[in-house]
Parts: structure tokens; C-alpha cells; sequence
């Protein structure tokens, strides 16, 4: 996990936009003082008019509260859609500009600054080159992820009644738990991360000496352990993810089958561009294309869209059996 900063984001059909700000899908950085009005509106609930940033959070216990949240309010869990954002380590500054929501929050004077403590902002838009894998809510719970944990509660009593369960169970067993969850996203997300941010967001470590380590946990209990603790924790996770699922055999050839499907039909949409021109296309002797006229350049265009949106169908299609296999 080293280096890896990741953040997750919630967007559906109500949000401002998918990766994109409600304001403009770009623009120049923003000054110290248009960055606070920004986010003085941002952080207004009450506020309908569009702002420059994008949020994320780096707690994926939050984000899932959101997302039910967003059902709750009437929203089909098949348009909302969970995001994972992976960040490296040095970015360019002058294209990608992320600042913490808590320390913008203070600088407006905010007096409850301290709920945006886990919130990240963007200024304009979240590249999606970093964007490593999105999953919607209606797959989640498909996938068995239990509404009840979430919906209908704020994100400390969801954090709370986790810990709780966490608490009960001893390291092993935990690993095993996290894991569990963490496959519920599919095997294409950052799984290391979801399972590790889920302990992490309803327990805190604290290091007392060279072998002790404090475990506060979110519903106020408190517990000492050893580093065996956390060797035990992530051997559980690695049976959870790696033994029990992704180097299980049917999986595997699940996966292998899939993958060829999936090759074969990416190949054949390559080769239905190459000859769709060739069919529109002279090409002369010395190499000089023809120009089609104006009357088949709109003729073209139209079958072009055509065959594009067969194209798409055909990549939605291989997107629902990779769901169904568990990527």
C-alpha cells in the first residue's frame, strides 16, 4: 500500500457532475481567494449554484453511506455509481490541483470544520486517467453488501455497529471479514486498499511501545494487541482475496474464458473500422485517398454512427459479463 493515495467519489444522475465540476469541465487554477469563495459554496447544503470543484473522500465507509443516502432519496441504485481514484505520488500541480476540504473549511471560518476532515477537493475535474475502477450500487448489493449496515444511518453509526462486529471477531477472522467486503467491488478494484480503509475507518492504532499497540475502536471500546495482531489480520485478508476467490480454479477459468471472448470481440470491432473505410475509400496507385463528396460524406457519417453504436452495445455486453464473473 505504500504510495498509494486513493480517494473514492459517489455520483449519479443528480450530482453536479460525473468527474467533472457543475461549473466547467476546465479552466485556469484558481486563486487563494476564488478557491475559498468556491468552496464557501461547495460546503453550502443549501447552495444550487454550480461551484468549480469536485469531492472525494479518502474513507470508503463514508462514500458507501452516501451512496445510500442518494437511494434512499429515491434514486435507482443502478445510476449510482462508486468511483475509486488513485492519485501517484507526484502529479502535475499545474494540471491536477487537490486540496484538503478541512483546511479550506477552516479558512473560511467554518465552525464545523472538522466534518470535512476526510473530504478532498479538485479544482475543475478529476483526470480519469486516475480513475482505476467504478461499480455501481445495484451490483454491490447483488453482490450481497447488506443495505441495512448503511442506509438510513449516519456514517458514525455505521462505523460504530462495524466496529462492533469487527471487535468480536479475533485477528484472523477480521482479515477474512474485510476481505469479504473488499471482493464485494469486484476483482479489477484496489481490493489491499478497501480492505485495510474499512478496518482503519472503525479502528484506530495506536503504537505504546516496541510490541503494544492500542486498538480505539469507533464504538468507544479499546483493546491491546501485538504486531502478530496485524500479521494475523493481513494473512486473513490474503486468504479471503487471494486463496478463496482470486487463485481459485474457477475463477480462474471463468476469467480465461472471458478474457478470450472479450479479445476476440475487441478484435472484431477493430477490423469492422478498418473495413467500413476501405469500403467508403479509394484509394489510388501512388497512395492518394479519394475524397468522398458531400453527399457521401453525410452518407458516411450516418453508417459510421451506426456501426458505433453497435460497437458500444457490443462493449456495454462485455462490461455485464465481467460484472457477472466478479471483475
Amino acid at each position: 500500500m505504500a504510495n498509494r493515495t486513493i480517494y473514492t467519489r459517489v455520483y449519479s444522475e443528480s450530482s453536479a457532475g460525473r468527474f467533472f465540476s457543475g461549473k466547467a469541465p476546465k479552466g485556469d487554477p484558481l486563486s487563494d481567494k476564488a478557491l475559498i469563495e468556491e468552496f464557501r459554496n461547495h460546503a453550502d447544503q443549501g447552495n444550487r449554484k454550480p461551484t468549480a470543484l469536485v469531492s472525494g473522500s479518502n474513507r470508503i465507509i463514508d462514500t458507501l453511506n452516501r451512496a445510500f443516502d442518494k437511494h434512499g432519496d429515491g434514486e435507482s441504485p443502478a445510476g449510482i455509481w462508486i468511483a475509486f481514484i488513485e492519485v501517484p505520488p507526484t502529479i502535475n500541480k499545474s494540471t491536477t490541483r487537490i486540496h484538503s476540504a478541512k483546511e479550506l473549511a477552516e479558512k473560511c471560518g467554518l465552525l464545523d470544520y472538522k466534518k470535512f476532515y476526510h473530504e478532498v477537493v479538485f479544482e475543475w475535474a478529476i483526470p480519469e486517467k486516475y480513475v482505476v475502477h467504478e461499480v455501481s450500487l445495484e451490483t454491490l448489493m447483488s453482490r450481497g453488501l447488506q443495505e441495512h449496515l448503511f442506509s438510513n444511518r449516519s456514517t458514525m453509526e455505521a462505523r460504530c455497529s462495524t466496529a462492533e462486529e469487527l471487535q468480536q471477531q479475533g485477528p484472523w477472522e477480521i482479515g477474512i471479514t474485510l476481505g469479504l467486503f473488499a471482493r464485494k467491488f469486484g476483482a479489477r478494484a484496489p481490493l489491499d486498499w478497501i480492505s485495510h480503509q474499512l478496518f482503519h475507518d472503525c479502528v484506530r492504532a495506536k503504537i505504546m511501545s516496541d510490541d503494544v499497540v492500542r486498538l480505539y475502536y469507533t464504538h468507544g471500546d479499546t483493546e491491546i494487541v501485538d504486531f502478530q495482531f496485524f500479521c494475523d489480520l493481513d494473512d486473513g485478508i490474503n486468504t479471503s482475496l487471494c486463496d478463496l476467490w482470486l487463485s481459485d480454479i474457477d475463477f480462474f477459468l471463468d476469467y480465461e474464458e472471458f478474457r478470450e471472448w472479450r479479445d476476440v470481440t475487441e478484435d472484431s470491432m477493430s477490423w469492422d473500422l478498418i473495413e467500413f473505410w476501405e469500403t467508403w475509400h479509394d484509394v489510388d496507385c501512388d497512395g492518394t485517398v479519394k475524397e468522398l463528396s458531400a453527399k457521401e460524406k453525410l452518407i458516411y457519417n450516418e453508417e459510421k454512427n451506426k456501426l458505433l453504436v453497435e460497437h458500444e452495445k457490443k462493449r456495454a455486453a462485455i462490461e455485464a459479463e465481467a460484472v457477472k464473473i466478479g471483475l
